[in-house]
């Protein structure tokens, strides 16, 4: 592989890489002896659960001296998560007093029980100052200016690096053709996990958001993805923004971007070696020692990307520099943004500091954007004629929701002007390889001779020991899929070598040799496939084999080699490639935790054969089924296809779970619409339906409700677990037809405050099933509620408060209006009332302005209820 002059390595070669409780808070809270009680409230709770909630209530000057008998300071020490600065103004003989959170005082309220009155103003407190930069050698002042030119020279280094880099993008590596970044970039699907959350993601509009606003609060961000899911291409657009400087991008506040491509730094020490030896020209003045001056600065903004950790060598060698930056052991100041797939995320990398992004793949939308702008050059008809194919083919939409299958199949269907159907992975892999091949014989310049050709086709049929070494790199506990070359060609033989390099299956690329100096030369040759799908490839046709030559059980040490969560078109390509061990794959799968989903998928690649045999599907039924909203299109169709199979033949389905992904019961049309527009028609043998929703609201009316039992016949259990899709309030019995009645289902409502509630055909009324021990039961109820949100808010209280279930608190966000003059009720600014609830220890009312004679009217309210310790 040639050398480029003036610099350490060589040209990289670029190519496509690869339930929270809503308005619950679980309390720390206990009892203290007799009947003063405290109740552990984080002050800011109310304001989270609304954005942009009113600002908080302030208690007046002075009630009539008879509404207070006595105030008393108590210490509250462990009691109360208040932080310092907490305070309010309460009324004290005609007087303003200021409370600190420390040392709270209790109010008596003649008659009651010891009340706690807490206010909730936010004193502000001044920012601690950073501390000042220490630098080797002397005094900032005497260094600033050497420190200057020091970063202009490195990032003069950086950005001709990263020219070249982002200007040689190589979209499909058998056409070789190459573009800009800019050119052929495309915005994919983009979700964010903020830090601190490990349940709820958010889309993203475009990547220039990933380093600002909630997420760039955080000091390390991942950026996730499956193979082929365009996160090292995102990684070179980030780079090309510092660069050009566009002005979309927050890197412009930037001074110093690091963009090291991790899957070439095996037994590099340190990140200032790696920098040197990888981004630096041979002739660079400028040294290890700078490079490390400049980034422990803190006052220089510096961003480190890490590409492709999934494949960097030492990721699981103790003390490797990658981890000690991602644990905050070294370079804490240092931002850092980092790819991989999702099934290697960093275990150095705490949720609660680490946002993380997870890349979606191509919509329709960017599919066609990509075509006009890359592939036609704006071609409309051309254009047009691509999209089709996408869109009249659901299986290979699905498949393409990959940018990498999306890009090559586009680029390929334009190539050969023809369209090109696929009803698998397996075919339209296939295909691929075909292309690479093809390609290259039928260039004029590279004509080869008849035994030439002879050879090729000889290569291109038998590839036994690519196949051995493809498994033995993936079946390893540390996948990694580089070879050294001379060992490699020794393996798989000169020509063979030769023709997948000048082919591009297989790329040779320099990277820093771990065992220099002891040997001379710092740099080695290794090496890689243009994209580990095509490991995967190879891996498969081994696996395959051994498959075929085992007896009719699968043993346990094969099962144990690969993990299916990360390998799973290896076991996707082997049942498509051999009908004949898609069962052995499918008894593989069952061996193993989580596949059921994977296994659905393996059996759609021979859905001519295996998808029609009914021992399969009975046994890929017998476990739980889940369709979830974080499921490809392809795995949510292909689940709904194998329940309705099911329930054709009359298979017992005994738990069908929708998680995240439930729209609407269609009464007209009898069937659950699903967020994707899927639908499940068929459902008379699902025994167990059990649904949860995260991230949307959402509504079942009573005629839905009745409309989705009656549609599945055999239904015995309907769970909905939610704080957000709301069910009727009550169904009158009447309305209820008998046969319904007869089969006495079991539906269970859990609204995620710690009790399950049970709807009573027989009343029609809900009632409390089951309430958890670990959970204290607390109701939020906003301003910005929807209107059945809020009437099921107050049906709850009156339901815990009728069964004799304490209820922790009740926090009132901006919808306390008043109180009724016999004081047995509050009245909300909705004008609906909540009446004197006999086990409510807490009143939290936030967002309203109380002047003197609505805070007695309260007061009064408060007396009524027995359990109450505490106003706020």
């Amino acid at each position: 592989m040639a050398t480029r002059s003036g610099d350490r390595n060589p040209d990289i070669p670029i190519e496509e890489e690869g339930a929270p409780s809503h308005g619950v808070k679980r309390e720390r809270g206990h009892s203290e002896a007799g009947n003063e009680a405290t109740v552990d409230i984080d002050p800011d709770e109310p304001s989270k659960k609304k954005v942009g909630a009113p600002a908080s209530s302030m208690c007046p000057m002075s009630p009539t001296s008879s509404s207070l008998t006595s105030i008393a300071t108590e210490p509250m020490g462990h009691h109360t998560n208040l932080p310092m600065g907490y305070g309010t103004m309460l009324p004290l003989g005609g007087r303003m007093q200021l409370m600190n959170s420390v040392t709270q005082p209790r109010v008596n309220i003649a008659g009651s029980n010891n009340l706690v009155i807490i206010g909730s103003d936010v004193q502000s407190t001044g920012s601690v100052p950073r501390a000042a930069s220490s630098f080797p050698g002397g005094v900032r002042s005497q260094h600033s200016a050497s420190l200057e030119e020091l970063k202009q020279k490195l990032n003069h280094h950086l950005k001709i690096k990263y020219s070249r880099l982002t200007k040689q993008v190589q979209p499909i590596p058998f056409l070789k053709d190459k573009h800009s970044i800019d050119k052929v970039f495309t915005e994919v699907g983009i979700n964010y996990m903020p830090a601190g959350d490990d349940t709820t993601w958010q889309k993203l509009e475009s990547h220039h958001d990933i380093p600002t606003g909630t997420i760039g609060q955080s000091r390390v961000q991942i950026i996730e993805g499956d193979a082929g899911y365009g996160k090292s291409m995102m990684s070179l657009r980030m780079v090309h923004d510092w660069c050009t400087c566009d002005s979309r991008s927050p890197l412009n506040n930037v001074d110093i971007l690091i963009r090291l491509n991790l899957r070439q730094l095996g037994g590099s020490k340190s990140i200032y070696e790696a920098i040197v030896k990888c981004l630096l020209p041979l002739d660079s003045s400028i040294k290890e020692s700078d490079v490390e001056q400049l980034l422990r600065d803190e006052d220089i903004r510096t961003l480190v990307l890490f590409d492709a950790y999934d494949e960097y060598p030492d990721k699981d060698e103790e003390g490797n520099f990658v981890s000690r930056i991602l644990e905050e052991n070294l370079l804490q100041h240092v931002k850092v943004i980092l790819t991989t797939r999702s099934s290697c995320i960093p275990e150095g990398c705490d949720r609660l500091t680490a946002g993380r992004i997870k890349l979606t793949g191509f919509d329709d939308h960017a599919r066609e954007e990509y075509v006009r702008g890359v592939v036609t050059g704006g071609d409309e008809e051309a254009t047009k004629k691509i999209v089709t194919q996408f869109n009249t083919n659901s299986i290979l939409a699905d498949i393409c929701q990959s940018p990498l299958f999306s890009v090559i199949y586009a680029h390929s269907a334009h190539k050969a002007e023809l369209k090109l159907d696929f009803g698998s992975v397996t075919e339209f892999f296939g295909y691929l390889m075909h292309c690479f091949h093809d390609h290259e014989d039928n260039k004029p310049q590279t004509k080869a001779t008849a035994e030439e050709q002879a050879k090729f086709q000889e290569f291109r049929d038998n590839h036994d020991e690519l196949d051995k070494l493809s498994y033995g790199a993936l079946s390893a506990n540390n996948q990694q899929q580089t070879w050294d070359k001379d060992k490699f060609v020794t393996e798989v033989g000169e020509e063979f070598y030769k023709r997948h390099i000048d082919i591009g299956i297989l790329v040779a690329e320099e990277v820093m040799n771990r065992n220099y100096p002891k040997q001379p030369n710092p740099y080695k040759t290794e090496v890689r496939f243009f994209h580990k799908l095509s490991c995967e490839w190879y891996a498969a046709h081994h696996l395959v084999k051994r498959l075929r030559s085992l007896p009719s059980s699968v043993p346990e040490n094969l099962v144990d080699l690969m993990n299916p969560s990360d390998l799973q078109h290896v076991y996707r390509f082997a049942c498509g490639l051999d009908p004949i061990v898609t069962p052995r794959v499918l008894d593989l799968l069952k061996q193993k935790k989580d596949c059921d989903s994977l296994a659905v998928l393996c059996a759609l690649e021979q859905k001519d054969k295996a998808g029609d045999v009914l021992d399969t599907v009975r046994d890929l039924v017998s476990r739980d089924v889940l369709i979830s909203g974080d499921h490809s299109r392809l795995l949510q169709r292909t689940t709904i296809e194998l329940v309705q199979r099911a329930c054709q033949h009359e298979i017992p389905v005994p738990c069908l779970r929708l998680e995240n992904c439930f729209k609407r019961f269609d009464v007209t049309n009898s069937g659950i619409v699903l967020e994707s527009d899927f639908r499940l028609a068929n459902m008379k043998t699902v025994r167990v339906l059990h649904t949860k929703h995260w991230y949307t609201d959402g509504e079942i009316t009573r005629d839905e409700l009745l409309g989705l039992l009656q549609t599945c016949e055999g239904l015995t259990k309907l769970r909905v677990d939610s704080s957000r899709f709301l069910l009727p309030l009550s169904i009158p019995p009447e309305t209820i037809p008998p046969a319904l009645k007869r089969r006495n289902i079991n539906i269970l409502y859990d609204r995620q405050r710690g009790l399950v509630y049970r709807l009573s055909f027989e009343h029609g009324q809900w009632e409390i099933h089951d309430q958890r021990a670990d959970q204290l039961f607390r109701v939020y109820i906003s301003q910005g509620d929807r209107q059945l949100e809020q009437e099921w808010c107050i049906q709850e209280v009156k339901i815990a408060a009728e069964a004799g279930v304490t209820i922790s608190a009740l926090i009132l966000v901006g919808t306390f209006n008043t109180v009724a003059d016999n004081s047995q009720s509050i009245i909300l600014t909705s004008s609906r009332t909540i009446p004197v609830l006999q086990t409510l220890q807490m009143l939290w009312i936030e967002g309203t302005n109380i002047n003197q004679e609505m805070f007695i009217k309260i007061l009064s309210y408060v007396k009524e209820c027995p359990q109450m310790t505490r106003l706020r």
